[in-house]
C-alpha cells in the first residue's frame, strides 16, 4: 500500500504525476511544466482564498491553468526552436516518483512555506507582486507608496532568505 503524501491538502503524488503530466500535455516542454507547477505551489501556498481550503486540487489545478495561459502568452514573444531540434513528445510522460522523493519535495515546500511566512508582511507582498504577478519594481514602488530603492530591498531580503534555506537543503 503506498503511503499518499500530502501537503497543505494537496496530494504530491496527483501533483507530480496527474497535475504536472497534465501541464506538461498543454505546454510540451519539461522544464517550463515544472516552472508552472512550483510557481502554482508558490501560489497555493500564499493565497488566501476561501476555495484554497473547500477543494484545494481543483484550485492547484485552476492557478495551473491559468499559470498555462500566462506561459503561452509570454512564448508568443519568441520563435520555437524544438521542430528543427528534433524533440521528441516523450516528454510528455509523467514521471513517477518514490515516496522518499515525495518526502523531499514536501519538506522542501514546507521550508519555502515557513520562510515566505517569516517574511515581514511588506516585504511577502512586494516578493509576491514582483516574482509572481510579475510587476515592475517601478509598479510596485507606485501602487504601495514606497521607494523602488526599499522595492529592491524587499525582494533582495525574500531572495536571500530563500537562497540560504536551499543552501541548507542542499547541505542536508
Amino acid at each position: 500500500m503506498e503511503k499518499t503524501m500530502m501537503w497543505g491538502g494537496i496530494n504530491l503524488q496527483w501533483a507530480y504525476t496527474d497535475l504536472l503530466g497534465y501541464i506538461r500535455f498543454k505546454v510540451a516542454c519539461p522544464h517550463v511544466a515544472k516552472d508552472i507547477l512550483h510557481d502554482a505551489f508558490i501560489r497555493y501556498t500564499v493565497s488566501t482564498s476561501a476555495n484554497k481550503g473547500q477543494e484545494p486540487h481543483a484550485y492547484m489545478r485552476s492557478i495551473a491553468k491559468n499559470l498555462i495561459v500566462d506561459a503561452y502568452n509570454s512564448s508568443q514573444r519568441f520563435v520555437s526552436l524544438d521542430a528543427d531540434m528534433g524533440l521528441s513528445r516523450e516528454w510528455l510522460e509523467a514521471p513517477t516518483l518514490s515516496v522518499e522523493q515525495l518526502n523531499d519535495i514536501k519538506q522542501r515546500l514546507e521550508t519555502i512555506q515557513a520562510i515566505l511566512e517569516q517574511l515581514p508582511p511588506r516585504c511577502r507582498q512586494v516578493f509576491w507582486m514582483y516574482r509572481v504577478e510579475g510587476h515592475t519594481q517601478a509598479e510596485i514602488a507606485a501602487a504601495l507608496g514606497i521607494s523602488k530603492n526599499m522595492v529592491e530591498r524587499h525582494v533582495m531580503r525574500a531572495i536571500i532568505d530563500l537562497s540560504s534555506a536551499r543552501e541548507l537543503i542542499a547541505n542536508d
